[in-house]
């Protein structure tokens, strides 16, 4: 993700970044004039990203909703850690719209007033993003150890598998992805300048000419790369290859020994297994593909801005792509580890009856109250709509 908020989608204030003659804005022209370069950034910006952000964030809001307004749901396995996981994929949405998004807005970019403003956060606000995404990587990762555990060494599990540990394991992926961004307000500095056509003064953020900073910048950015976008990927591939193994054998054991006592619902049990083995199998491999495909591009993304510089057309388009994938994957969270369980679709319809039926009583205070007695339900039903009996009922 560092690489792609690098990018800002070449806006004003950023596309001066590691430019020697710092306050010099006729060098960035050939930029500004990139007509199609500038379409692309805005169509991602300003259009695709906020709604994958919006779809996203509904969709973890609900997740949120249903594993705390439900007594049973914290029976749930790794509850905890889907808390955790639908929390920082909000942030991480909010927080990096609000990078992208107001620098590709034209009336926003060019204005002096937010300008002044923007400058002095946005590095923060890229801070944040870069942790709850980071986090998000983490916590996915540790969903999968957790079930690894259960799966793989069942009998030392409970040792490991308990909420104390969950807690500390969301703490500590929190605390190092803090670790792992906060070199950008470390690494850049805010430097006000004069812009000669505009007769106006100008915030530029500019990378420090301190050389260790810029070693450490450098030296974090390929770390980061490495550690959350290539070793999670090759992590869970691992991890789910051996649960994958494992789930086999038990279902070839359980064959086996259905087919030695010669049960006359063997063929049924074992159909019952395959069926649960191939849901098991097929979820396990989602996991690894999602992450492989929304996550895995960045690495060719950061080549590529290394490779044609973060101007070219085909690095911006790239990039952008690979932008848009890493949205999607905060927002998809929510059903591949929600959704595909049938024990939390039973909650979700649960938690959804529940917000209609306190809809339904907001837009009929009357009937709700007048229904404590037997006298004044009678004379409400027959005088409302003849469908009053069955809302009731329901």
């Amino acid at each position: 993700m560092d690489e792609l908020i690098t990018l800002e989608g070449a806006s004003q204030s950023e596309q001066i970044i590691g430019s020697h003659d710092f306050c010099n804005f006729s060098n960035i022209t050939h930029h500004e004039h990139d007509e199609q370069s500038i379409r692309i950034v805005w169509w991602s910006n300003v259009a695709v990203l906020p709604i994958i952000a919006l779809i996203g964030l509904a969709c973890n809001l609900l997740n949120m909703a249903v594993l705390t307004s439900n007594k049973t749901a914290r029976r749930i396995p790794s509850w905890n850690l889907l808390i955790a996981l639908a929390i920082c994929d909000s942030l991480f949405l909010i927080f990096a719209t609000l990078d992208v998004t107001p620098l590709s807005i034209p009336s926003l970019a060019f204005s002096t007033s937010f300008n002044h403003f923007y400058s002095r956060v946005v590095l923060y606000i890229r801070t944040l993003a870069s942790t709850f995404y980071k986090s998000s990587v983490l916590i996915v990762v540790a969903f999968n150890v957790e079930r690894y555990l259960c799966v793989v060494c069942p009998l030392n599990s409970h040792r490991w598998c308990t909420s104390r540990n969950s807690k500390n394991a969301i703490a500590t992926a929190i605390f190092v992805s803090f670790l792992c961004s906060i070199q950008w307000p470390l690494a850049y500095n805010t430097i006000r300048c004069f812009e000669s056509n505009s007769n106006e003064y100008y915030y530029v953020i500019l990378m420090s000419t301190n050389r260790a900073l810029q070693i450490y910048y450098r030296t974090m950015d390929y770390v980061s790369l490495f550690a959350f976008n290539v070793l999670p990927i090759i992590a869970l591939l691992y991890m789910n290859s051996r649960i994958i193994f494992t789930l086999r054998r038990v279902v070839d054991e359980d064959s086996r020994r259905d087919e030695e006592t010669k049960l006359s619902d063997g063929l049924i049990q074992n159909e019952t297994h395959n069926n649960r083995t191939m849901r098991a199998n097929a979820m396990l491999f989602a996991v690894v593909f999602m992450l492989f495909f929304c996550v895995g591009p960045q690495a060719p993304a950061r080549l590529l801005f290394d490779i044609y510089g973060q101007y070219h057309p085909t690095a911006i388009l790239y990039v952008c792509l690979s932008q848009q994938l890493v949205f999607l994957n905060a927002s998809l969270n929510f059903c591949l580890y929600c959704v595909v369980s049938k024990r939390y679709r039973t909650l979700m319809k649960q938690t959804l009856k529940k917000f209609l039926h306190k809809l339904e009583g907001v837009d009929r205070p009357f009937q709700i109250s007048l229904k404590q007695t037997k006298s004044s339900s009678a004379h409400v039903t027959s005088l409302e709509d003849p469908q009053a009996n069955l809302i009731q009922n329901v």
